[in-house]
């Protein structure tokens, strides 16, 4: 189910007793939120809200909060946050839970209840017996991220609605920047916002300036400047980082994923698969991949499979201390640039 089906059908009264977020945008997150308790008046909320990190608060316990009857009000209104045991992945938490608790709860939950669980995570591991059930049971709203021209049209309508304008190359670069990532985008468009209030254009100069670059992306910029074989800059940028602090082996580890990524898009876009289907393939945001796609058409494979193997060797030798890592570094610059 898409937001907008879901906020038309609490608007008017069509409610299930459990639902399933998934997805990790957390301004799509957020605007769930609002609207759920939007449902319930302010007064009953304060007695019939409740918000569980089941990272750190027992599923039975929550579940004793879902069965109860509401206090002064037709429903109760519980959200259960952080349910790291319906994925495969090792997540610290304070609290052992015991899934059958909540099995048996969705295959018959409290008519007055309504069970929210917000499932941010990248996979939920579709083998466990509860997650089958959520599937089978819950209604499934995505709050995942928005892809290619749905965000670029999003964007646009926000910045239309409040009276602005950017220009095309702008928001490539806003979104590239912010790996398409909607949350990180409508922060910045706060800040771009501000700088244009009097031309109500946002342009490339400004987002350029004004919208910061992760290390990945400072990091990629380093290796382009490797790869066009342009030792100077390249020089210039491994200086800046060890003027920041940061550490050859973060900058190698950076690199390694970056050349993996590269190989694997220039291997599959070889055998005709599109951006999309690779990005779904590596379970990736399609904006690196598009990227990195731009990048690898005009890269000599072999070269980077050289290149890959080496750093991965230099990886080696500085954990293994075979040399000064930074000058170990700097002669994997020197080889290849």
């Amino acid at each position: 189910m898409k937001i907008t089906e879901l906020k038309n059908n609490l608007k008017q009264g069509n409610l299930s007793n459990v639902y399933l977020i998934t997805g990790k945008e957390q301004v799509f997150i957020k605007d769930i939120q609002k609207s759920f308790k939007e449902i319930m008046s302010p007064e009953e909320r304060d007695m019939n809200f409740s918000n569980f990190d089941l990272e750190e608060v027992s599923l039975a316990d929550m579940i004793n909060e879902a069965i109860s009857a509401p206090f002064f009000g037709e429903r109760r209104l519980v959200f259960a946050e952080h349910p790291f045991f319906l994925t495969g992945e090792r997540i610290k938490h304070t609290v052992d839970q015991n899934p059958d608790l909540l099995l048996r709860y969705i295959q018959n939950p409290t008519p007055s209840t309504i069970l929210v669980i917000f499932a941010s995570y990248d996979k939920l591991d579709s083998r466990k017996k509860i997650v089958k059930e959520l599937k089978k049971s819950a209604t499934m709203v995505d709050a995942g991220q928005m892809e290619g021209p749905i965000l670029s049209r999003t964007v646009n309508t926000d910045l239309k609605n409040a009276g602005y304008q950017i220009e095309p190359a702008a928001l490539e670069m806003l979104i590239n920047k912010t790996k398409g990532n909607y949350s990180l985008i409508t922060n910045q468009l706060e800040k771009l916002k501000m700088y244009a209030m009097k031309s109500k254009q946002i342009d490339q100069a400004a987002v350029s300036e004004l919208v910061p670059q992760s290390l990945e992306d400072n990091v990629f910029d380093l290796m382009t400047e490797i790869l066009n074989k342009n030792i100077y800059k390249a020089e210039e940028l491994y200086n800046q980082f060890l003027l920041q602090k940061i550490d050859p082996i973060l900058l190698v580890a950076i690199i390694i994923s970056q050349l993996r990524l590269l190989i694997q898009v220039k291997v599959l876009s070889e055998r005709g698969l599109s951006e999309s289907t690779i990005a779904k393939s590596l379970r990736l945001n399609p904006y690196r991949v598009k990227y990195a796609h731009r990048q690898a058409r005009t890269l000599n494979r072999p070269r980077l499979q050289v290149m890959y193997d080496d750093i991965v060797n230099l990886d080696y030798q500085i954990k293994s201390g075979q040399g000064d890592k930074e000058l170990l570094f700097d002669l994997f610059i020197a080889k290849y640039a």
